[in-house]
């Protein structure tokens, strides 16, 4: 998303052809004195950063960034967010966590 009439950067980086690549990634990490580790890598991903095999989501919702889930996994099970399926929406520009509230008090342990 954009102001109207305005170019999104990574929309212009890639114009520009800047980039070998045009993907780019998102790492969060919070240190343990609770300082930032993230990083927002352009260009792709940075192996230092994931475990083998890194898996690509063609993107279901190019204006929201969504992605097609077929469930969700918290220490590797299913505890039942997204039965059936559901679309994700991956906005890193926000601190907020959204989504029907039964479901984000299970994720949050409420």
């Amino acid at each position: 998303m954009a102001a109207q009439g305005m170019v999104p950067i990574f929309d212009n980086i890639m114009l520009q052809k800047r980039l070998d690549h045009n993907g780019f990634s998102f790492y969060f990490d919070k240190g343990p004195d609770g300082s930032s580790g993230s990083r927002l890598i352009l260009g792709g991903a940075d192996p230092n950063y994931y475990h083998e095999p890194l898996v690509m989501f063609p993107i279901s919702d190019q204006y929201y960034w969504a992605v097609k889930a077929t469930n969700i996994l918290l220490d590797g099970k299913d505890i039942g967010l997204c039965p059936g399926g559901c679309t994700l929406v991956a906005d890193t520009g926000t601190t907020l966590l959204t989504g029907p509230s039964d479901k984000i008090e299970l994720l949050l342990g409420k």
